[in-house]
């Protein structure tokens, strides 16, 4: 058993309970897309620039894709360019939180002509830099605004610092919660007594802003999609911890539940009962840090693109 361990060292790998190594791996699987894009942007820094015509614009719902980041809409553009008598196509896509917003993104770009970078031993693998598009994005006619517009903006400007601070103090409950889940896995305490009433309370401090926020990003929804849009506008590595921590924790209460102490373990806990409660504490505070950063990326995202909207 691993609370049966002896001696915790981060030092020394071998000593870490099998759970660190769960949570290592998803982490890098998270990760691995974002790597893949940086790599190939990195790659392509020194292709030469050729100018394309944007053929088609659209808009569409992705569906389900074990490491693609999850949202609710995304403008897609497909365009084509010559190179040594040859016709080559590409694509681009933009991810966005509302469909009006990515509507907005695509309007009055087809036929447009924009620059994009090609690899010449392979003129077919092509990219399109965010600053050259955004340069076409600047440079389009203006867009004239519309009541749908306000869909736009979900949150107020001077809401950005307060959905930071609470997002801060998610992070730091769900850091702590580690912390101590970690250490009861030991069959540890590594934390005072007012830590257990402290992450107990700092749940609700963090969770009853965050569920405000979630109503506010589903708004007039079907409410099945609560949870699926909330998570869709979050980054992938954000998607998988709330996925593992919310399966982790069913898992660890019934665990908990067949070796719980008589009696609640009193005023200061043993163990066992840190490692119970932990474990939703992790749930808690990852699921309102994801909210949170979804909140702040939807902010982000109306920002970087041009407002309003045409029918």
């Amino acid at each position: 058993m691993i609370a049966n361990q002896e001696h915790f060292d981060w030092s020394r790998p071998e000593t870490w309970p099998w759970v660190v190594y769960v949570w290592l791996g998803f982490a890098i699987i998270a990760a691995l897309p974002q790597v893949w894009r940086w790599v190939k942007r990195k790659r392509a820094a020194d292709w030469p620039v050729a100018n394309a015509t944007i053929t088609s614009a659209v808009v569409s719902k992705p569906g389900f894709a074990v490491f693609s980041k999850r949202v609710p809409y995304r403008g897609e553009l497909s365009y084509t360019f010559a190179r040594a008598g040859e016709y080559h196509t590409g694509k681009y896509s933009r991810d966005f939180y509302s469909e009006s917003e990515a509507e907005s993104f695509i309007h009055r770009l087809e036929g447009q002509s924009v620059q994009i970078r090609y690899n010449p031993p392979r003129p077919s693998d092509s990219i399109i830099f965010d600053p050259d598009l955004d340069m076409l994005l600047l440079n389009r006619p203006a867009i004239s605004a519309s009541p749908r517009a306000n869909e736009l903006e979900p949150f107020p400007a001077w809401s950005q610092p307060l959905l930071w601070f609470f997002a801060i103090l998610s992070c730091l409950g769900l850091v702590l919660s580690m912390w101590v889940h970690i250490g009861a896995l030991l069959g540890k305490r590594v934390a005072p007594s007012a830590f257990f009433w402290g992450l107990h309370i700092g749940i609700f401090v963090v969770w009853i802003p965050s569920i405000l926020v979630a109503k506010k990003l589903v708004g007039g929804l079907n409410r099945r999609d609560f949870w699926k849009i909330v998570l869709k506008g979050s980054p992938d590595w954000v998607r998988y911890m709330i996925y593992i921590f919310l399966g982790y924790a069913g898992v660890n209460f019934i665990i908990f539940m067949m070796n719980a102490p008589s009696g609640g373990g009193g005023p200061n806990p043993p163990a066992v009962v840190w490692r119970g409660f932990s474990g939703h504490w992790m749930a808690f505070y990852s699921a309102s840090l994801a909210i949170l950063l979804n909140a702040i990326n939807a902010h982000r995202s109306e920002q970087r693109n041009v407002p309003g909207f045409v029918e």
